[in-house]
Parts: C-alpha cells; sequence; structure tokens
C-alpha cells in the first residue's frame, strides 16, 4: 500500500508534486491547507485525510485537530503541531506531523514521527519536499522522500523573513507606522507596509498566516 504524504501547502499545490502522488490508495495532509481547492484536487487522485493547522482558518473549520488512521495493523497518529500533542500515543508506530516546514524523519522508543516537509508556498531557497509511505505488513513500512526541483526562489523576500514579520507586528502593535518600522527594520518600505496592512486587516493572524499572503 502506499500513501502520500504532504503538508504545508499553504494554497498552492504544485503540478510537480500532483504527478508524484499519482497512484497512491491513499493521501495524508497534516494541514496548513490554506484552501479547500487544495483537498478538491487531492482527492482527485486517492481519497484524502487532513488535519487543521494554524493557518486554516473559518474555512477548514469542519476539519479535525488531530487524526487516527490504521493500514495493514500499522496506527497512524496525524497532527499539525507536534507540539499540541497532549493524548498518550505511545500506542502509534508512525507519528505524522507538519509545521516546521522542514523534513524529518526521527525513530525514537519504537516509534517513527515523521514531517514530509513544506511542499506549497515557502521560504526563499527553502527545499520544497513531500513523501510517499510504503507499507508491507504490520511494522514494516517505509517513507521515501520527493524533492521537487524548482527553479530559482519563490519570492524576493529576505532569508529571516520570519523574523522579520514577527518584529514588524509587535512594532505596528505599539503604534509605528510602516514607514518608521521599514527604516528601523532597514528592510523596503512596500514589504514592510504588506505586513501591516495584512496585520491590521487580519487580527489574530500569525508569522506564518502573514508569509503565505505576501509570498
Amino acid at each position: 500500500m502506499r500513501i502520500g504524504i504532504v503538508s504545508d501547502t499553504h494554497g498552492l499545490l504544485r503540478k510537480k508534486v500532483i504527478e508524484g502522488l499519482k497512484g497512491v490508495d491513499h493521501i495524508i495532509h497534516a494541514g496548513d491547507i490554506d484552501k479547500k481547492e487544495v483537498l478538491d484536487e487531492l482527492e482527485k487522485i486517492a481519497p484524502v485525510t487532513a488535519v487543521r493547522g494554524n493557518a486554516d482558518k473559518e474555512w477548514a473549520e469542519y476539519l479535525p485537530e488531530k487524526a487516527i488512521l490504521e493500514f495493514e495493523a500499522n496506527r497512524i497518529f496525524v497532527i499539525h503541531n507536534k507540539g499540541k500533542i497532549a493524548a498518550q500515543i505511545s500506542a502509534f508506530p508512525i507519528i505524522i506531523y507538519g509545521h516546521t516546514h522542514k523534513y524529518s524523519l526521527v525513530e525514537k522508543d519504537g516509534q517513527t514521527w515523521f514531517n514530509p516537509g513544506c511542499c506549497g508556498k515557502r521560504k526563499p531557497d527553502q527545499e520544497v519536499s513531500f513523501a510517499i509511505l510504503e507499507i508491507r505488513g504490520r511494522g514494516d513500512f517505509n517513507f521515501e522522500k520527493k524533492i521537487v526541483q524548482t527553479e530559482g526562489s519563490t519570492s524576493s523576500l529576505p532569508k529571516n523573513i520570519d523574523s522579520i514579520i514577527a518584529k514588524t507586528m509587535k512594532l505596528a502593535a505599539r503604534g509605528a507606522s510602516y514607514e518608521e518600522i521599514a527604516a528601523k527594520l532597514k528592510m523596503p518600505e512596500e514589504l514592510s507596509e504588506q505586513i501591516c496592512r495584512m496585520y491590521f486587516t487580519h487580527p489574530g493572524i500569525d508569522v506564518a498566516g502573514i508569509l503565505q499572503r505576501i509570498s
């Protein structure tokens, strides 16, 4: 059995990801989907199990924050942010999560903790990846990393954009203008204005939410 695993699409479902998922029996999306259209496209390939990420707002209220699956006697626990795991999950040999935008495969205490990385909108020079989980039987499985080759960066945003957004939000909350913020953080006024606009027009938005809208 082959299961496609994606996360953090942030509204962008790349053609190469769609092509790489063809032929799988099931697809798991570990959150930060951003648009229902992403799930609709994935459903055309195979049945989809998706969990709600921190960037998934009103449209995704019907999605659970965690999901439990079982394939070939292998139980799988799915959540977007592993830091929010509150329940005991020792009974799950496979834990799948997202949120960090970084591919990770860790074996610990008889469990496999897996993050497929980001396969949608991402920071400049960040790797684009997803994975195929192949299950042959109980306890017999492996993850195959899939890297999507891209032409250069997806944007002209600075590499430390996360830090810039966080600092801009704090300064804006204190009443600083976007011109003052641009000068203080030594960035283009256009970028400062974009971040401030997203911050004030989307109450409660976080760094990831702003990043996906300005990427």
